[in-house]
């Protein structure tokens, strides 16, 4: 695997991008809030990339849907889904 940061001259961007080895992308999105909502550029960017996985990474405790493609994390979370994928590959 391999992490990038993705940004277009439009202004969207991704903060972090995982490329797997069998060509899949993971789109990373960052926040400080306890209420997070991923913003248009992220979604922009993601249907750029066609990032199979969406995830929205914040220091609350709970996972959950934020919509159909989106995750809502807390980094431990992210960790055991980065660590359950290097397992399955």
């Amino acid at each position: 695997m391999t992490a990038h940061f993705y940004r277009t001259s439009g202004g969207a961007e991704i903060d972090l991008v995982l490329a797997w080895p069998d060509g899949s992308l993971w789109a990373i999105e960052v926040k400080r809030s306890l209420a997070p909502k991923p913003e248009r550029g992220f979604q922009s960017a993601c249907t750029d990339l066609s990032a199979e996985r969406r995830f929205v990474v914040y220091p609350g405790t709970d996972s959950y849907p934020v919509s159909e493609a989106v995750m809502t994390v807390p980094l431990e979370g992210l960790i055991e889904e980065v660590e359950g994928e290097g397992r399955a590959g």
